[in-house]
């Protein structure tokens, strides 16, 4: 190594060495929720909260890597302008409650914005025709985020919630960052029913259901881009309307690019290789109450 090589590595090492400590203190923190208990996992959400903030001011940190994404679910835009960090912790009535950090800096010289997002869930299926500002976030973990092909400012988030004993969701979740901060649910999803403001999968929990992006593809077996997820049907129909008796009956939808700006729009029945399953980082509340872990 030269003289230039070994300097640069000198400079750097303390950098690296105290933005290392600042991830395993968040690593430390995130673990903590998996066995805390009552208040106290409120106020450590809330140290996790302020944690993040913290490392994510360092120098360098934003343009790195995150540090989080082998812990914690961690979503990144492409332009690098957005970063989505959310986890949960387990209650003994397998449930889960949901944290939140969105960080956001709309150039290389712009200041960072940091919201955090408390969850106002229910054991209630999401609403899906309602605007949610962070104070009224229905909790969920983000494992995808897929740029809106109008908008600059509006990413669709994938989402999970183990939301009871019962029933499981995923989420199609589109973010809007404005001049006053996130909204969730910008109407870009537009389905026979109308236009959306999100998507909401709920099936049994004794199942999987998978949602994903696809980028377009080409050739013999092409399709456009598109976020492709398992068509959910009652086990028998006198169950219609139960959703704790729903689950993939072997056909997708998908939600494709509307045409000339239009909204992305929802394609049934549409032709699909099964999808991998998604990692999942975050707290199982199904070991802790006997629950089979599912991947």
């Amino acid at each position: 190594m030269g003289r230039t090589g070994l300097a640069f590595l000198l400079l750097c090492s303390p950098l690296l060495s105290a933005w290392g400590q600042s991830v395993e203190e968040l690593r430390s923190l995130h673990a903590g929720l998996a066995t805390c208990e009552g208040d106290a996992c409120r106020v450590l959400s809330d140290s996790l909260a302020a944690a993040l903030e913290a490392h994510l001011l360092e120098e360098g940190a934003w343009d790195r890597p995150s540090g989080t994404a082998g812990f914690m679910a961690t979503v990144e835009s492409a332009d690098g302008r957005l970063k989505v960090m959310t986890w949960n912790w387990p209650h003994e009535d397998r449930t889960s409650s949901y944290g939140g950090l969105v960080a956001f800096r709309d150039h290389a010289d712009a200041g960072m914005d940091f919201t955090r997002l408390h969850d106002a869930s229910s054991a209630d299926r999401p609403d899906e025709n309602r605007i949610l500002k962070p104070e009224d976030w229905c909790g969920a973990l983000y494992y995808g985020m897929v740029p809106d092909a109008v908008d600059p400012d509006v990413w669709l988030l994938l989402g999970w919630d183990d939301a009871d004993a019962q029933v499981t969701r995923k989420i199609i979740e589109p973010l809007q960052m404005r001049a006053k901060g996130p909204r969730f649910g910008a109407g870009v999803l537009q389905s026979p029913r109308g236009l959306r403001r999100r998507h909401v999968l709920e099936y049994a929990d004794a199942v999987q259901a998978s949602l994903r992006h696809q980028p377009e593809a080409r050739g013999k077996q092409g399709h456009p881009e598109r976020i492709l997820f398992d068509h959910l049907a009652p086990r028998e129909p006198h169950l219609t309307g139960i959703t704790a008796y729903y689950g993939p009956d072997m056909t997708f939808d998908a939600y494709v690019p509307g045409k000339k700006g239009a909204p992305w729009v929802l394609q049934e029945e549409v032709d699909a290789i099964q999808p991998l399953q998604e990692d999942r980082p975050f707290n199982d509340p199904r070991p802790r109450n006997g629950r089979r872990n599912r991947r």
